[in-house]
């Protein structure tokens, strides 16, 4: 069974972020996250900055990627995060700024459903044109969800 993200994807999910630096707009989606998945704030706090010491991810054409594994939690919490400001020290991969962030806590449960879910985000936010429409989509969740359930494979 292949793992879609769309279906993870509510209006509670888009969040528009404010901050102007990659910390700032992290810990956003980090308190968000901790709010949705009932997880400790600190602890998805802590395993964000590990995993974004090891690699950014910053994967290029205005896209973040965050992604942590954490243990009992029944499902995956997806967000979409839109900047206000474009984030110029995400340190992305292809030194652009990011436009986007895309957050997972999933479980670390099943590593093969993570991968899917991480391969099904990749698969439909890599394409700039996407991430450009829903920076244009800022203020319209509705339409922010449609998008996402548009590019559905």
């Amino acid at each position: 069974m292949k793992v879609s993200f769309s279906k993870y994807v509510t209006k509670d999910s888009i969040v528009v972020l404010n901050g102007k630096s990659k910390l700032e707009v992290l810990d956003e989606l980090i308190n968000r996250a901790a709010d949705l998945s009932h997880l400790d704030r600190d602890l998805i706090f802590r395993l964000t900055w590990k995993r974004e010491n090891m690699m950014t991810t910053g994967v290029g054409s205005g896209l973040g990627l965050p992604h942590i594994r954490v243990s009992n939690i029944p499902y995956p919490v997806i967000l979409i995060g839109i900047c206000t400001n474009p984030v110029e020290d995400y340190q992305s991969q292809d030194d652009q700024p990011v436009r986007v962030i895309v957050f997972i806590v999933a479980t670390d449960e099943d590593p093969e459903a993570y991968l899917q879910l991480l391969g099904s985000i990749s698969r439909k936010m890599r394409d700039p044109k996407m991430v450009d429409k829903i920076v244009e989509n800022i203020a319209k969740p509705d339409e922010v969800l449609k998008l996402i359930d548009d590019s559905e494979e």
